[in-house]
C-alpha cells in the first residue's frame, strides 16, 4: 500500500469516527431517523466522489490512450471478421456450384449409360430388318386360298413370322406402315412424287421399304412414293391420232396430182410459144 492510500484510509477512519452527529433531543423520532438516513446517504456519496476523483484524475491520459487502442483493435477485428464472412460466403458459393456441377455430371453420365444399354442391340437390328424385309416379301407371294390355309408348312412359316414380330416388339423394335399416311420427314424418305387421282398432296401412295423404330429412335426411315395432289392427265388415244394422220396424208396426196397437172400445162404452153417465136 502506498503512502497516499494509507493517508486516504486514515482520513476515512477519522470521518467515520465522529463526522456524523445525532441529535438525541429530537422529539419526533421519525423525523430524526429520516434526517439521519439522508445525512448518511449524502456522506456516502461525497466519500465515493472523493475516492474516485482521487485516483481517476491521475490516470485519465493513460486510460484514454488504452481505450483508444482498444477501439482501434476492435475496429481491426471487425474488419477482419467482415473479410472472413465474405470469404466464407464466397467459399460456400463455390462449394454449392461444385456440388451442382457434380450432380449434373453424374445425371448426364447415368443417362448416357442407360442410353447405351437401351440401344446396345441397334446395330444387330439394323442388319436383322433386311432379313425381315425379305421374309415379308416372301410371305406376300403365298396364295390366299383354302389349300394354302390348310397347308401345315405355310402355317408354320406364318407362325414363325408372328414369333419374329413378338420378339422384336419385346425388345422395342416396332414396324410402322406408311401407306395412306401423310409424309413425315422424321420417319419417311421420299423417293419420287407422282400425280394420282383422288389423292391429296403429300399422301403416301406406295412404299418400297417400311420404317422401323427401336424404342423412340428411328433406325431406318421408310422409302415411299408421295402424291403431288395434282390429278393425272389423260393421254390422247393412239387410234384417234392415227386416223388424223392418215386423213392428213390423204389430203396431201390428193392435192399433189392437181399441182403436177397444172405445172405440165404451163410447160407445154411455154414450149409452143417459143416455137412460134423461133426461140429454142
Amino acid at each position: 500500500m502506498t503512502e497516499e492510500e494509507k493517508k486516504y484510509s486514515e482520513e476515512l477512519e477519522n470521518e467515520n469516527n465522529g463526522a456524523i452527529e445525532i441529535d438525541e433531543n429530537l422529539d419526533d423520532a421519525g423525523n430524526a431517523l429520516q434526517a439521519f438516513a439522508n445525512e448518511l446517504g449524502e456522506h456516502e456519496k461525497s466519500k465515493k466522489k472523493r475516492f474516485f476523483n482521487k485516483f481517476v484524475g491521475k490516470s485519465d491520459g493513460k486510460t484514454l490512450k488504452e481505450v483508444k487502442e482498444l477501439e482501434e483493435k476492435a475496429a481491426k477485428l471487425e474488419e477482419q471478421l467482415k473479410l472472413k464472412d465474405e470469404k466464407i460466403a464466397e467459399l460456400e458459393g463455390n462449394v454449392k456450384a461444385l456440388v451442382a456441377e457434380n450432380r449434373n455430371q453424374k445425371t448426364r453420365i447415368e443417362n448416357e449409360f442407360r442410353s447405351k444399354i437401351k440401344f446396345a442391340v441397334e446395330d444387330f437390328f439394323k442388319d436383322f430388318i433386311t432379313v425381315k424385309d425379305d421374309f415379308d416379301k416372301a410371305m406376300e407371294f403365298i396364295p390366299k386360298n383354302e389349300e394354302s390355309e390348310n397347308n401345315p408348312f405355310i402355317q408354320g412359316i406364318r407362325n414363325l413370322g408372328a414369333k419374329f414380330d413378338s420378339i422384336c416388339n419385346k425388345h422395342g423394335l416396332v414396324c410402322i406402315s406408311s401407306i395412306g399416311e401423310k409424309f413425315d420427314p422424321a420417319i419417311h424418305q421420299a423417293m419420287s412424287m407422282i400425280n394420282v387421282d383422288g389423292k391429296e398432296a403429300n399422301e403416301i401412295v406406295a412404299e418400297y421399304v417400311k420404317c422401323y423404330k427401336l424404342h423412340d429412335r428411328v433406325i431406318r426411315p421408310a422409302m415411299v412414293v408421295v402424291a403431288s395432289g395434282i390429278p393425272a392427265t389423260k393421254p390422247a388415244e393412239p387410234e384417234e391420232k392415227a386416223e388424223e394422220e392418215i386423213e392428213a396424208e390423204k389430203n396431201k396426196v390428193e392435192e399433189q396430182p392437181e399441182t403436177t397437172a397444172e405445172t405440165a400445162e404451163n410447160v407445154s404452153e411455154t414450149a409452143e410459144n417459143n416455137e412460134e417465136n423461133g426461140n429454142c
